[in-house]
C-alpha cells in the first residue's frame, strides 16, 4: 500500500495551518491581518461541511463573536482568494463556503 505525504493542514492541525496561511498571505499583500479573518476561518474549518455566508455569520453571533454579515462576506472573499477556502456557487448571488479536505 502506497503511504500518503501528510498536508501542512493535517500534520499542524486546522487553527495553526489557517494562522500562517492566513498571515503569510496578508503579509505579502501589504494587508491587515486581523481577527475577524482568522475567525471566519477557523469557524469554517470548525464547520467541516459547506454553509452560507448567512449561516456561517448566525453561528459566529451565537458564539458571542460581534461581526457584521459585510465583514463575513468580505474575509470570505480574502479566504478565498488566499486559498484557505473555497466557494461553490449555487447562483450567481449565492455560494456555499467550506475549507477544502486537501489545504
Amino acid at each position: 500500500m502506497k503511504r500518503q505525504k501528510l498536508t501542512d493542514f493535517q500534520k499542524m492541525g486546522h487553527s495553526e495551518w489557517l494562522i500562517n496561511r492566513l498571515q503569510n498571505y496578508c503579509l505579502a499583500r501589504r494587508m491587515k491581518y486581523s481577527e475577524k479573518r482568522l475567525m471566519v476561518a477557523i469557524k469554517l474549518a470548525e464547520i467541516d461541511r459547506k454553509v452560507e455566508a448567512e449561516e456561517l455569520w448566525i453561528l459566529l453571533k451565537k458564539d458571542g463573536y460581534p461581526i457584521s454579515i459585510a465583514s463575513v462576506y468580505l474575509n470570505l472573499g480574502v479566504l478565498v482568494d488566499a486559498g484557505i477556502c473555497a466557494a461553490e456557487r449555487l447562483t450567481q448571488r449565492q455560494a456555499l463556503y467550506f475549507v477544502p479536505a486537501t489545504a
